[in-house]
């Protein structure tokens, strides 16, 4: 446990009503709180996918590294989790998609993913002070679609008006990915290697590949002990 490196996938981070969340895509706040103090008891060093490639181009995710990630781009990425790791020293990665951006989870998906004020997805100017707050952003697509369904075209457009969105938005280059549900095969991850991006992340642990980097999903109802077990291997339903 204190020796592979990981990098973590969440999804929205608010203290939810579970009606409100169905697909359990919500952490508390004091979850993420109580993950990422054990990640730094366990020895662990935080960099953001930005950082990694910048470290040494993604070609492996080092010993004792974590890269949280969050994807989706939800509006509590800048009203809470943001304070919350600056206040723990930490910075993370999130993965936005511009073509939903003042959204909300209702425009995504029918039924909606999370409902109620936790379902709300950042506008521009919320993306633009999340980076200014020091956090990585990327892309995540441009309107979350499975990509495998997509013909080359529209595969082309998700992948790279995205990144040019993001780079607009930001100022800085965007060179990661996250795969909508992790969904890709060797056709989509051919697209997003030609889209320029470096580094892509898929949704469960693995085998290390650049272009379907593994993540472990970060527990959405609990906190450091099963976190723990997850690090140690210990697989259990539903988180």
């Amino acid at each position: 446990m204190r020796r592979r490196g990981v990098a973590m996938a969440y999804h929205g981070v608010a203290d939810v009503d579970p009606a409100d969340d169905p697909a359990q895509l919500v952490c508390s706040p004091a979850q993420l709180e109580a993950h990422v103090r054990l990640l730094r008891r366990l020895g662990f060093r935080f960099l953001t996918a930005a950082q990694l490639l910048e470290s040494n181009g993604g070609v492996e995710l080092p010993t004792r590294i974590a890269v949280l990630t969050f994807d989706d781009g939800w509006r509590d990425a800048v009203t809470t989790v943001a304070p919350l790791l600056d206040r723990l020293g930490v910075a993370a990665t999130f993965y936005v998609c511009p073509g939903a951006l003042g959204a909300t989870s209702a425009d995504l998906a029918k039924p909606a993913w999370v409902g109620g004020e936790a379902g709300r997805l950042l506008d521009s100017s919320e993306v633009r002070a999340l980076a200014d707050a020091g956090m990585d952003v990327a892309s995540h697509t441009l309107t979350h679609p499975d990509l495998r369904t997509l013909g080359d075209r529209e595969l082309a457009t998700e992948l790279r008006d995205s990144r040019t969105a993001v780079e607009d938005l930001t100022g800085r280059r965007c060179e990661t990915f996250a795969y909508p549900f992790g969904a890709q095969d060797a056709r989509v991850r051919a697209a997003v290697a030609a889209a320029g991006y470096r580094l892509a992340w898929g949704w469960l642990p693995g085998p290390w590949d650049p272009l379907a980097a593994p993540r472990l999903p970060g527990p959405p109802r609990h906190g450091a002990p099963r976190l723990a077990l997850k690090l140690a291997g210990v697989r259990r339903r539903n988180g």
